[in-house]
């Protein structure tokens, strides 16, 4: 996939400092490490060993705050982009090297001859999205903040059947799911007895169970991964046995679903 990068103005934190003007790239004198020919050569050269503290360096100087292991791991396993880079685009930053050690620098104006042929990769450390852009010329990579922030989301489901004879188990199911692009730290899930309703049995182990409620706590909910908890009630008369639960979250807001059983009268053979 070729994309064209398009670069926001600089901020009024940068707009008064004075581009660096960059005309050509590859000098074996100042580039991060060589040429690159495909994915596997950028792969292999944010990974190498010898390399680990410089590819660190660059990304605390480009302003990189989230976990290296969250970059290295993009690094090996992100799916990456081709951008052609236009000239006069002003750059946030690029990495160099002065007498052989690595440097960072901001602001930089590419007033070279033709576009810059570079690789680039997202990923999501902490609570923020990333980019990496390396020139395939020079491997001058560096890390920026990417827009927009990453998204916490949770989706919560319940099922009930929809009729029940009265005094036969009913059995509620829900799933709370992570639908977002966050990893939650601690999801809770609450599940009021419902008025007409009495619990028989419970899967899943709840956390606490105080006569008015079922919680369930889950630690650690990652991206895509869902927990299922069911629990048998009956219905103490006919009518409506109306269910209705709540899930909270440290990083997701909280949110609730109801499910309806209808109760009918005493089952066949009673009495």
């Amino acid at each position: 996939m070729l994309a064209v990068l398009l670069l926001a103005p600089p901020g009024p934190s940068t707009a008064q400092e004075t581009p660096h003007r960059a005309t050509h790239l590859g000098n074996p004198a100042t580039r991060f490490a060589p040429p690159l020919k495909s994915v596997e050569d950028l792969r292999r050269t944010l990974l190498r060993e010898d390399l680990r503290d410089d590819v660190q360096t660059v990304a605390r100087m480009s302003g990189y705050l989230g976990d290296m292991e969250d970059l290295r791991k993009a690094a090996a396993q992100a799916p990456v982009t081709e951008l052609r880079i236009p000239r006069n685009t002003l750059l946030p930053a690029m990495s160099t090297r002065r007498k052989g050690k690595v440097d960072v620098l901001h602001n930089v104006l590419w007033a070279g001859k033709k576009p810059i042929e570079a690789y680039a990769f997202s990923f999501i450390s902490g609570e923020r999205r990333y980019r990496v852009v390396t020139p395939k010329a020079c491997s001058n990579f560096w890390v920026e903040a990417q827009q927009p922030d990453p998204v916490a989301e949770l989706a919560l489901e319940c099922s009930a059947p929809a009729e029940a004879a009265a005094g036969t188990l009913v059995e509620l199911c829900c799933t709370l799911s992570n639908v977002g692009e966050l990893a939650e730290p601690q999801a809770t899930l609450a599940l009021p007895y419902p008025a007409n309703g009495q619990v028989r049995c419970v899967s899943g182990g709840p956390d606490v169970d105080d006569d008015s409620r079922l919680t369930w706590t889950f630690d650690a909910l990652a991206p895509g991964a869902g927990r299922t908890v069911c629990t048998n009630f009956t219905g103490r008369a006919p009518g409506p046995l109306e269910f209705t639960a709540y899930a909270t979250a440290r990083r997701a807001s909280g949110l609730g679903a109801v499910a309806e059983t209808r109760v009918t009268g005493q089952p066949a053979g009673a009495p």
